[in-house]
């Protein structure tokens, strides 16, 4: 009888070990698969997603000189207009296209930046205005839609929201710039003297 219950005391320290050692293993695996969650997989972040999905189109920047004019005053005093620009676009060659037009080019825009008003041309709404117009008004010369002669469309109603005119403006250049080479107005410097 000895013998018996010796023989069932090992079969119970056996059965412990193998479940130790089971619960070991899967701890080990855990740790493992944790390990490579955190520090080793492949990390595909929304930054680099957005980034994938532009990739194939490289903006190209080209820099028109300053435009310097006088705007419009409510007081007899004569202010001033200087406004860097910058122009986005895919297509490297567009820099030549812009190069040739640049008498038309710097005549549409100048004639939109004369037409504003010295009080109010430092507002956010107003500058976004004037980036939409411009854009408007350089695609339409490097289309050949006759930009120097053609007003560009008129801006939104100042009765309306901002909020309205913003969507307003920003649906217009969208549109431009599907139509157009340019993608998009930047203002590098802009200064009201």
């Amino acid at each position: 009888m000895a013998e018996k219950e010796a023989k069932a005391g090992s079969g119970k320290g056996k059965g412990k070990l193998i479940i130790i050692l089971v619960v070991v293993l899967l701890l080990l695996g855990a740790g493992g698969g944790a390990a490579w969650w955190f520090l080793l997989r492949p990390k595909a972040g929304p930054a680099k997603l957005q980034a994938a999905s532009h990739k194939p189109r490289d903006a190209h920047f080209i820099t028109l000189k300053p435009f310097v004019t006088n705007v419009i005053s409510q007081d007899d005093s004569t202010h001033y207009l200087q406004v860097k620009i910058d122009l986005k676009t895919f297509d490297a060659k567009t820099d030549s296209e812009v190069t040739s037009m640049t008498p038309e080019i710097r005549n549409a825009v100048l004639r939109i930046l004369a037409a504003q008003h010295a009080s109010t041309v430092a507002t956010v709404l107003v500058r976004e205005d004037l980036r939409a117009q411009i854009l408007v008004a350089i695609n339409r010369v490097l289309n050949g839609d006759g930009g120097s002669g053609v007003p560009t469309p008129p801006a939104p109603p100042a009765s309306m929201s901002s909020q309205a005119r913003a969507a307003q403006l920003d649906a217009a250049a969208r549109l431009s710039a599907a139509k157009g080479p340019i993608a998009g107005v930047f203002f590098t410097g802009f200064v009201v003297q």
